[in-house]
């Protein structure tokens, strides 16, 4: 198909009301006793639907952004799933199959299920996921940090050696820019936070220099990496380094009782703080101060939230979590999103041009999402579909020539 096009530029606008505002979608799948999201990249979120009433009805879920959009990711013949990051091709998880976890890789149905339990390993978790990379723990004899690369046979021992005759533990969060975190006990039964670079001899640890008793890392970018640090008092305090022990930060936020650090971009962290005796999902801007309340935006009834995940794609922020809803009695699977969203804007400049006239036409020529040349979150598939045809040209068509933002 031949587009032809007149030249020209178009703004991307919408109210600054709306620019300043975050908006949250309730993706709770219609029918499902419970739902979370725990991860998400470019237009999909991941996490679980609890479809009957005991927990082997949880299954791997999949979202593009609205309730029923949800896509059941359970493999027929198992026991439950659930799925916990996604790449925007990829999704994550762990497949229950015979009362163990195994740890688990999706391109989008049930059917694209691949095992990716390792031989050797009684069972194991899929936990984080970037780009072509997992991460998460095997259990060969205890638990291993653990990197894969779509493959049982990818697997990558991630655990340190024994020092001085003491076996370590440990497992793998998050990944990111070639960089793991996770945590891993150290000499003296120290659970301790800890950043790799694709092997077991890299180890950094991360655990602050004083006045933390325990310590782990669940989310990295390209320069931060996030957790928690329980304190002497036994609370929880959310935690930012930048590559060092000695670079921890202390987020915990004023008057709160406990607090945690999930994920990171960009400069922006995600996670909860326990404030008033209520959970809130929340952000910060790397200082305790910069404490930000996400739960503020949510509709009467929720009573706690919590942010799982945060991202952002074509200058759009997105931040999947969950929250108990006190009408329904029951945890609902929620996405943030604040910001500009410009369908038709590919290169995030704010504009709808000739330069994004490019990448969609690349695209549409490859139409398939899941295929491994289409672009990280497959932006040019405006209407969510999973795929870049003619529909999603009408949109893109409007975009470029009314000077709107579908």
């Amino acid at each position: 198909m031949a587009f032809m096009l007149a030249g020209g530029m178009f703004h991307c606008v919408q109210p600054a009301a709306v620019l300043a505002q975050w908006t949250v979608t309730n993706l709770h799948p219609a029918g499902a006793i419970a739902s979370r999201a725990n991860g998400g990249f470019g237009n999909q979120q991941v996490g679980y639907a609890q479809l009957g009433p005991t927990v082997g009805h949880t299954r791997a879920a999949l979202w593009t952004g609205t309730a029923a959009s949800f896509v059941n990711l359970h493999p027929a013949g198992t026991v439950y799933s659930i799925a916990n990051a996604a790449t925007g091709i990829f999704q994550v998880g762990d497949v229950y199959t015979d009362g163990f976890p195994r740890a688990s890789i999706w391109s989008g149905t049930a059917a694209s299920w691949v095992n990716l339990n390792p031989i050797g390993s009684s069972n194991s978790n899929a936990l984080g996921a970037n780009g072509g990379f997992q991460v998460g723990r095997t259990n060969v004899g205890y638990y291993r940090a653990a990197l894969w690369s779509g493959s049982a046979a990818s697997w990558v021992d991630l655990n340190p050696p024994p020092t001085y005759g003491y076996t370590h533990s440990s497992e793998a969060f998050a990944v990111s820019g070639g960089k793991q975190v996770g945590y891993y006990v150290a000499v003296g039964g120290v659970t301790s936070a800890a950043i790799w670079s694709g092997n077991a001899s890299s180890i950094v640890n991360l655990h602050p220099p004083a006045g933390g008793s325990q310590s782990w890392a669940y989310g990295v970018d390209s320069t931060q990496q996030v957790g928690v640090v329980r304190v002497p008092d036994t609370t929880s305090h959310a935690a930012l380094w930048q590559g060092s022990a000695a670079s921890w930060v202390d987020l915990h936020p004023a008057g709160a009782t406990n607090s945690r650090a999930s994920s990171v971009v960009g400069g922006t962290q995600a996670g909860y703080a326990d404030i008033g005796g209520k959970r809130r999902a929340s952000l910060w801007t790397g200082t305790a101060a910069s404490w930000f309340d996400l739960s503020a935006f949510l509709p009467a009834g929720f009573t706690t939230s919590e942010a799982s995940a945060i991202w952002i794609d074509a200058g759009v922020t997105y931040v999947a979590g969950y929250g108990f809803n006190s009408l329904s009695f029951r945890d609902e699977a929620l996405l943030w999103v604040k910001g500009a969203v410009c369908k038709g804007d590919l290169n995030g400049d704010g504009l709808v041009d000739d330069t994004d006239f490019s990448p969609f036409s690349v695209a549409y020529n490859i139409l398939d999402c899941t295929d491994p040349a289409m672009p990280v979150g497959c932006p040019a598939d405006l209407n969510g579909d999973g795929f870049v045809d003619d529909n999603d040209f009408v949109i893109f068509l409007a975009a470029y020539n009314a000077l709107i933002c579908p």
